[in-house]
């Protein structure tokens, strides 16, 4: 599982780096960018490799509940 996760990012990295040379984007852009997919590929193997590390999923359900909540009509 490790392997395709870092095939992944490998297939990803190169793609990024192919296309923000042919936009001549800004130094600064290839920062944000690698270390943001650094950050992303961090966590996925994080969540590989420690099975009982939290789930972001009750902290995101806890922020958006209210607003979902508001949006469908139902008031608790």
């Amino acid at each position: 599982m490790i392997m395709l996760i870092m095939l992944f990012f490998i297939f990803t990295f190169g793609y990024e780096w192919a296309y923000l040379k042919k936009k001549n984007r800004k130094r600064r852009t290839f920062w944000i960018v690698f270390c943001i997919m650094g950050m992303s590929f961090s966590y996925c193997i994080a969540t590989v490799v420690f099975k009982q590390m939290p789930s972001p999923n009750a902290l995101i359900q806890f922020l958006f509940n209210p607003i979902q909540q508001k949006i469908i009509g139902k008031v608790e």
